[in-house]
């Protein structure tokens, strides 16, 4: 096992920002954590990377318990490493970047120079390396950090947030990097992220953080879709029973007739004030559930198949949702994922 937790909690004064029971993690995986702003992915992914203490608890990494003393942990931070949100360049070239964690642990000049152009390959920078690297746009530089840690050979990558704040390009290119390393190295990787679409494409594992604790809801929202028709403005498809959405054209190549659809019900409004139909569906149903879970409520409505929302507690109150009512919802493009069927962990995600 890679890494084990127990009972581990992490309190910032009287606020509880990580309360995990148990979690097991496997080596040689991709795993992905999935929840909102303040859920607790950067705490639990500092601990991981041994740079924080977890307040009670238990933590091991390869079957052994971590103690969080100086000497262990100088060990342990040489195998782990962490992407941070927002990386920050030092100055001077990107190649100076990349090559610097080897010169910090001096390693011979053949090898740092090898093994900087493979890293820099990989995340296809390498025509960048004289550049200065404080002139990158934000999806050169998270790339760069990218190449910057890998270089390292970490056994375990951990990365926060990899596509936040950049453009949909590099967004495939980081992702695409992501599966590479998997794939070719070996290597285990955890990244966190808002999106239940980019985890359910692309780790093998989801986690799903709300207010610290681990919730069930990252296996809920996953439908079967088939495509009836492909018209200028999108691709009309039928759900179960007389469900029908239409999506963006892109997201179904010609050859896809049968998908996987997969809906964030962190994303999906109740009662949406203004919609754009180029931008979602509008539905509408009734609610027939609902569940509080690790302070946020779950909402669940039939609108032909049953889909879960999940609302904060302002939300609750403010829009007071009851068993049996009406109520329209909003599914945006941007909290969607469809996935061909029978490539769920291949690069050929739709």
């Amino acid at each position: 096992m890679l890494y084990r937790l127990e009972n581990l909690k992490r309190w910032h004064g009287t606020r509880t920002v990580l309360n995990i029971d148990k979690l097991e993690i496997g080596p040689n995986r991709i795993y992905t954590l999935i929840g909102p702003n303040g859920a607790g992915k950067t705490s639990l992914l500092k601990i991981l990377a041994f740079l924080d203490k977890p307040s009670s608890g238990s933590l091991q990494f390869l079957e052994k318990k971590v103690l969080f003393e100086e000497k262990q942990l100088y060990a342990l931070r040489r195998q782990v490493v962490l992407l941070d949100q927002n990386p920050i360049m030092f100055t001077g070239s990107v190649w100076k970047n990349v090559e610097f964690g080897l010169r910090v642990r001096k390693v011979p000049s053949k090898a740092c120079r090898e093994r900087v152009e493979e890293a820099l390959e990989l995340v296809g920078m390498e025509s960048f390396a004289d550049y200065n690297a404080l002139g990158l746009s934000g999806g050169e530089t998270k790339r760069v950090a990218l190449a910057r840690a890998l270089v390292l050979e970490p056994k375990v990558l951990l990365c926060d947030e990899p596509t936040a704040n950049v453009d949909n390009e590099n967004q495939e290119i980081i992702l695409k990097i992501i599966k590479r390393i998997n794939h070719e190295r070996k290597g285990s990787i955890i990244f966190s992220t808002h999106y239940l679409s980019q985890g359910q494409r692309l780790a093998d594992h989801t986690l799903l953080l709300q207010n610290g604790a681990l919730s069930d809801m990252a296996s809920e929202n996953i439908h079967r879709v088939t495509v009836l028709d492909r018209q200028e403005d999108g691709c009309l498809c039928q759900l179960t029973g007389q469900l029908f959405l239409k999506f963006p054209l892109q997201f179904f190549p010609d050859s896809v007739k049968v998908a996987k659809l997969y809906i964030d019900p962190t994303c999906i409004v109740l009662n949406p004030k203004a919609t754009n139909p180029a931008e979602g569906n509008l539905l509408s149903g009734h609610i027939t559930d609902l569940s509080q879970d690790s302070g946020q409520i779950r909402v669940i409505i039939d609108v032909g198949v049953k889909l879960a929302v999940v609302l904060s507690v302002e939300q609750y109150r403010l829009e007071k949702p009851g068993i049996g009512d009406k109520a329209p919802i909003f599914i945006p493009h941007s909290g969607t994922r469809c996935t061909r069927i029978g490539h769920l962990n291949s690069d050929q995600s739709v």
